[in-house]
């Protein structure tokens, strides 16, 4: 067949079935297993997700150092034995954990995951903390924070959630070497107890398992107590508003955190709100950047963002700019947000946005396991399976005049908390 080049290919219509199904079976310890079963590569993802989050500590730093020791040795192993079993199979065995929930990820061959399960569960239900192992664990941790408390985009983002939550909340990024260093094994051990529970966990599959595989998660979750974890009892803190500004040695460049609370994925504003930040500083070709880096070469770059945590959602500007520009750089996003409240978004500039969000939101979905993460992502934040398909249908109905009425009702100057780190000692 002859290719007749003077035509065009005829372009697909983007499919915008975003949402996936994955089985749910119930387990006698209370936990739920999310199956989203795909043999087309032969790969298994498991990961284990606890309420073992900050939210949950019952202090500082006890949540992070606890997830950190899970790999440090257990009853059976040692951190060298753990690491050279996951190494000698080619697979992968994380611990990471947030400000709400702690997950332990399993990534291995699906051959492998009948020698590879119990080693996972070793690590969950017997790490053994050990003494001289939690000492460097301390000194590394206090080492890399020492560090990160002489860059101005750190404290920027510490001053910043402490402005927006208070300083104890468990949102907030403020720690301390002094609370690190008084985290003892005693702490470790009764955290563990307490949050590593499969009574309130979800574990989420995906890839090519086997009935089999699932029935050996199924036997190796253990049945458990409820647990009474209810989180921290947190004193509501009122966000700061206006500019706060600490200097610091680095004079040649100031970092610049801007924001406030925001609305949470199911409010009716959400879709409008969320279309709205894409346009202002969620990609490359939004506002902000064109105006404060494109135009007045004050960054190399600048964004907005909406994020989501379990109990509370951040509007959030963030930039490292030149020292000597922070004023211009707050004017320039004060105006660019006044503009949005008082003019139309332009009908071109309104397309080219939804078209670039639909293509992000179809890579974002591109592998089973992306898919899955944004499932979860779904499950833990209690939104139906649907979100991003009836999210992306949304946006593409909304009109210029809706979306600047939501900037007059979110993008107002006076709500913001301005926080400027480093920069030059000018008159503010």
């Amino acid at each position: 067949m002859s290719l007749n080049r003077s035509q065009a290919p005829a372009v697909a219509e983007l499919t915008t079935d975003l949402s996936i199904t994955p089985e749910v079976v119930s387990t006698p310890s209370g936990a739920r297993l999310h199956i989203f079963q795909n043999n087309i590569q032969p790969v298994t993802r498991i990961e284990f997700v606890f309420q073992a989050g900050k939210w949950y500590q019952p202090k500082a730093g006890v949540a992070s150092l606890t997830a950190k020791m899970l790999k440090e040795g257990t009853q059976s192993y040692t951190a060298k034995q753990i690491a050279d079993m996951v190494d000698y199979y080619g697979a992968s065995l994380e611990v990471n954990h947030g400000f709400d929930r702690a997950t332990v990820t399993l990534y291995c061959l699906s051959k492998f995951v009948p020698t590879l399960l119990p080693l996972a569960f070793e690590v969950i239900y017997h790490p053994s903390f050990p003494e001289a192992e939690l000492s460097l664990m301390k000194q590394r941790v206090i080492q890399t924070l020492s560090v990160d408390k002489q860059k101005n985009s750190y404290l920027a983002t510490e001053a910043f959630t402490t402005a927006i939550y208070g300083q104890q909340h468990p949102y907030a990024t403020l720690i301390t070497a002094e609370e690190i260093e008084a985290i003892t094994v005693d702490d470790l051990v009764n955290f563990h107890k307490e949050a590593y529970t499969f009574s309130t966990a979800e574990v989420f599959v995906t890839g090519d398992v086997t009935p089999a595989d699932i029935e050996r998660l199924r036997t190796g979750i253990k049945a458990e107590s409820s647990s009474n974890k209810v989180g921290l009892s947190v004193p509501a803190s009122e966000p700061k508003t206006g500019v706060q500004v600490e200097r610091t040695a680095n004079e040649m460049q100031a970092s610049i955190r801007v924001g406030k609370p925001s609305l949470r994925p199911s409010h009716h504003d959400y879709p409008a709100l969320y279309l709205l930040n894409h346009i202002f500083g969620g990609y490359f070709g939004a506002r902000l950047m064109k105006n404060i880096r494109e135009d007045k070469g004050f960054t190399y770059g600048i964004y907005s963002s909406l994020t989501h945590k379990e109990q509370n959602s951040l509007f959030t500007i963030g930039t490292d700019i030149k020292g000597d520009k922070v004023n211009e750089t707050l004017e320039e996003i004060s105006k660019e947000m006044a503009t949005l409240r008082n003019e139309p978004i332009p009908a071109e500039e309104l397309e080219t946005a939804k078209k670039h969000l639909s293509g992000k939101f179809l890579s974002d979905h591109a592998t089973i396991f992306d898919k899955m993460d944004r499932y979860r992502s779904n499950t833990l934040l209690g939104l139906p399976t649907t979100f991003y398909t009836d999210l992306l249908q949304q946006i593409q109905l909304l009109s210029a005049e809706q979306l600047q009425e939501v900037a007059n009702k979110y993008f107002v100057d006076a709500d913001l908390i301005k926080i400027v780190t480093g920069g030059v000692n000018k008159q503010e």
